[in-house]
């Protein structure tokens, strides 16, 4: 082998070392390909909330103020009670005396589960109407069943993992449509949000 032959083979040898020793630059600077972390929230199911307003260790039967019953013309008794299925505190309020309108709605407070729970098709399956609507400027769905029409429910994203339950319905006699009550279960809903947010 000549000696220009050995030269010509020792200057691609060196090559190929600088080139695997120095890997690839741009500007001088090693290239990363290295990802970076997400940051971004994923947006909330009904929309984004106006603030968080935590249910957690508050008394259903506080969330509406004597003055607030009075403008739903609603006796100032309220009954205490539990929801059976996840347990959540509850409170009836209502009237059932009087001249009619004679109405009635169960307030309940969740905090062990989203309000995403009610956008699932077991859950849409059961109702006959499901509305996306605003409550004192919170995100909230309101549902009516398929099998009666005299109640309607209205339930309000005040937090991940909370919601505020409000069920009105008739407290004497039987109705022919459930607006009515898709009405007085906003009013509610709207007075309850409005004292949690003053309260918070």
């Amino acid at each position: 082998m000549t000696r220009r032959s050995l030269s010509f083979l020792a200057t691609l040898a060196l090559l190929s070392t600088l080139t695997a020793c120095g890997g690839n630059k741009i500007d001088g600077a090693h290239s990363s390909t290295a990802a970076t972390p997400s940051t971004s929230v994923a947006p909330r199911p009904l929309g984004s909330r106006p603030k968080d307003v935590s249910l957690k260790e508050v008394d259903p039967c506080q969330v509406l103020t004597d003055e607030q019953l009075q403008q739903l013309r609603y006796s100032k008794t309220r009954r205490p009670d539990k929801g059976n299925r996840l347990d959540e505190p509850q409170c009836s309020v209502g009237n059932s005396f009087g001249p009619p309108p004679n109405l009635s709605s169960l307030i309940s407070l969740v905090v062990n589960e989203d309000i995403s729970a009610w956008l699932t098709p077991e859950r849409q399956g059961g109702l006959a109407s499901s509305n996306k609507i605003t409550v004192a400027g919170f995100p909230a769905l309101e549902m009516t069943g398929k099998r009666l029409k005299d109640d309607c429910q209205v339930v309000v994203d005040v937090a991940d993992g909370q919601y505020l339950d409000v069920f009105s319905t008739t407290a004497r006699e039987r109705g022919t449509s459930p607006e009515p009550f898709c009405v007085e279960a906003r009013r509610v809903a709207e007075m309850a949000v409005q004292t949690l947010l003053a309260r918070s």
